[in-house]
């Protein structure tokens, strides 16, 4: 992990077959290039097994000598008891400890940062690892997986250094270099290694052709050795003796004959005289006959080695081949592409959610389908468990794969994605929304809008304020969002924000009052503004009343190529207004409403006093919600008590601006509406427009 201060090298383990395919293959050809030894090496290989998450940061780093890349553990989702389910992780990331990473997912437990872990235990044994992370019921296992990868060293990022001293300096190199100055090392070895051996046989050369000389002439020697007064004098009579020369020892038969390129030496002379007796047998004259000629074998073979390049290189493939054969073994880290990259997202079923806040800021998402459609007039069923004194304030459907753009009363917004949001059931709390996004103190959800892409041109984001001011200002603004929230429209004292709505620059604007009246002006009126702008005036209020909410129609010239684009593509978020023209749902605080023609309220423009929306009679109460409403979408209403009805908006009658309505919800005494929203067709990805119908 490191050479001296200032010198960080972090080099991981490899799989030593592909190791040693890579280096014979830059032994044969010095000229190969990397991607052909990336079809050998594909990576590190940890003895802890593992996966190797993208292979770009490792490609760097075999370029480079730098590179990142990501370790994760292995871990596959069990069913138990039938109805519950257990991630259980069968390999860990290198280097990490398996007792400190169950204990990080126990402190995770208890801080609440992962709440859907119900018992984390350790089933290891000799058959290998094992780590069982039960979960309670009806959670979402590949949600709790990845926050597992995000909150302990399940996931681990590796940087990748190949730093080594050559020739005595620090040096950074890639994979190539780094096997390149490995086979030059190997060359050396090999080269000295045979020069050292060559030395050797020459010398075991020399003791075994004195042996045979001396057996050639046993007689004398045996005749010299004994009449020599000691161990000198026998050597050098013996080195005279074989040089031809006289000595004063009398011999018998013929001399040896002289050979001046290999003369006798002391050194011969010195075996001969510790040779063993039993080493004058004949078949140790053999066995000496068969050495001799495999040490010269020996000596051609050094020399061949010393004298050839292509021969010492042969020598190093044969000798990394042994290794392989010995101690090569298959790869254990398996690698995968980027592509194959688990994305949080990609794991989150693509649904519409209803997503509701109560009045003390507590957010949750549920299954539409958990709320059966009932009939006009139903008496509900609980959307959520409240405590006395809060009750359910805001009701949005989207897609789990949309942004979700929370706009609060002091007119900052924040986002997060739909999934990022707690899914319980339809009479769970939910997690506060302060938990989700860095809410400022005093700032309470105002409205929620839902959007696939945050950069797409040619969008606007329309406002309305409780003292009835507008504002336009285009949906790229919004693209970059602080964790902390941005200013979204600037509110003067005295005044909030009461809505927002996602267009396309051409739409008409419809704005209600509590007190039961409504304006309708083309968008058009108002001009694009940027965040920190205040907004113009939308409508004129009379005193004591106030905004409560907008709703937006396409223009009825526009509706033929609305139809159109809404029929080319499913994705589309204009909204088809059909045959009869665009319909306002008006809803009052005590569970009556109306669906009205938007034609029938009088195209004005912006700032004017409006006209009659629906009667506020005693029997009504005030107008709490508002909506462009479809003929083949639903409408879901919930009262501040927690009770939800979902109901067809075709069974809701037409009726004309100054009607009353008919009965949505049976409220109890006490209760009242709370919100209301349209629930768009299943063909529609983020809900119509991506615009909510939610109310104060």
């Amino acid at each position: 992990n490191g050479i001296a201060v200032g010198m960080a090298t972090n080099i991981p383990p490899h799989n030593l077959s592909e190791i040693v395919e890579a280096a014979i293959m830059l032994v044969n050809n010095p000229a190969t290039q990397l991607p052909e030894i990336l079809k050998v090496v594909k990576g590190p290989d940890f003895p802890t097994y593992g996966i190797i998450h993208g292979k770009a940061g490792i490609y760097e780093a075999y370029r480079t000598g730098r590179g990142r890349f990501m370790m994760r553990a292995k871990a596959g989702i069990e069913t138990f008891n039938k109805d519950r389910q257990a991630i259980v992780v069968t390999e860990i990331p290198y280097q990490v400890s398996k007792k400190r990473l169950i204990e990080r997912m126990a402190q995770l437990v208890n801080d609440k940062v992962i709440d859907d872990i119900s018992d984390v235990r350790d089933e290891s044994d000799r058959d290998g690892m094992r780590i069982v992370v039960e979960l309670k019921r009806n959670a979402e296992p590949q949600i709790v997986l990845n926050q597992l990868f995000k909150h302990t060293s399940m996931q681990e990022g590796f940087s990748m250094i190949f730093l080594a001293v050559v020739n005595g300096q620090p040096k950074e190199m890639g994979l190539i270099a780094a096997i390149q100055h490995f086979i030059d090392h190997r060359v050396e070895v090999v080269r000295r290694r045979s020069a050292f051996l060559l030395g050797k046989a020459r010398d075991r050369e020399l003791i075994l052709e004195g042996y045979l000389k001396a057996l050639d002439h046993l007689d004398n020697v045996i005749v010299i050795v004994r009449a020599s007064a000691n161990r000198a004098e026998a050597r050098e009579n013996l080195v005279a003796y074989f040089a031809g020369k006289k000595i004063t020892i009398n011999t018998t038969g013929r001399a040896p004959k002289a050979d001046p390129e290999k003369p006798f030496t002391a050194v011969q002379a010195d075996a001969i005289l510790e040779l063993q007796l039993h080493r004058l047998t004949r078949l140790s004259i053999d066995e000496i006959t068969k050495e001799l000629t495999q040490v010269r074998e020996n000596i051609a073979e050094f020399e061949a080695i010393l004298g050839s390049e292509k021969k010492l290189r042969a020598v190093i493939v044969r000798e990394l081949e042994e290794v392989k054969k010995l101690y090569g073994d298959e790869r254990r880290t398996v690698i995968e592409d980027e592509a194959a990259e688990i994305h949080l997202e990609d794991l989150i079923a693509d649904e519409q959610v209803a997503v509701t806040v109560s009045h003390s800021g507590y957010m949750k998402r549920t299954t539409i389908s958990t709320y059966r459609n009932q009939r006009r007039g139903g008496t509900g069923r609980m959307g959520m468990k409240t405590r006395d004194e809060d009750f359910v304030e805001h009701l949005f459907i989207a897609s789990t794969h949309a942004y979700i753009l929370i706009f609060t009363n002091n007119g900052r917004v924040y986002w997060l994605k739909v999934y990022e949001i707690p899914d319980v059931g339809a009479a769970g709390k939910g997690k506060h929304v302060g938990n989700l996004v860095g809410l400022q103190p005093g700032e309470t959800v105002r409205t929620m809008l839902a959007v696939r892409n945050l950069e797409e041109e040619g969008k606007y984001i329309f406002f309305a304020t409780r003292n009835g001011l507008v504002k336009k200002t285009e949906l790229k603004d919004f693209c970059h969002v602080r964790s902390n929230g941005i200013n979204a429209i600037n509110i003067e004292a005295g005044d909030e924000l009461v809505a927002a709505r996602l267009t396309d620059g051409q739409q008409i604007i419809f704005l209600a009052s509590h007190e039961g009246m409504a304006v309708r002006f083309d968008e058009n009126g108002v001009r694009p503004m940027g965040r920190a702008a205040y907004g113009v005036w939308g409508i004129d209020l009379q005193k004591d009343d106030y905004v409560v909410g907008m709703a937006t129609t396409i223009k009825p010239e526009a509706a033929v190529e609305s139809k159109a684009k809404k029929s080319a593509d499913p994705t589309s978020e204009v909204v088809d207004v059909g045959k009869k023209g665009s319909l306002i749902l008006s809803v009052t605080e005590n569970g009556y409403g109306k669906r009205t023609p938007a034609d029938e309220y009088r195209l004005i423009s912006r700032g004017g006093k409006g006209v009659i929306n629906i009667k506020t009679t005693a029997r009504n109460g005030k107008v709490v919600a508002i909506s462009q409403v479809a003929e083949d979408s639903e409408v879901m209403l919930i009262s501040q008590y927690g009770k939800i009805i979902r109901i067809e908006s075709k069974t809701i009658r037409e009726s004309g601006r100054s009607a009353q309505g008919v009965r949505l919800l049976n409220i109890e005494p006490g209760d009242r509406v709370a919100a209301a929203v349209v629930i768009p067709p299943e063909d529609d990805p983020i809900g119509g427009n991506g615009n909510s119908g939610l109310i104060q």
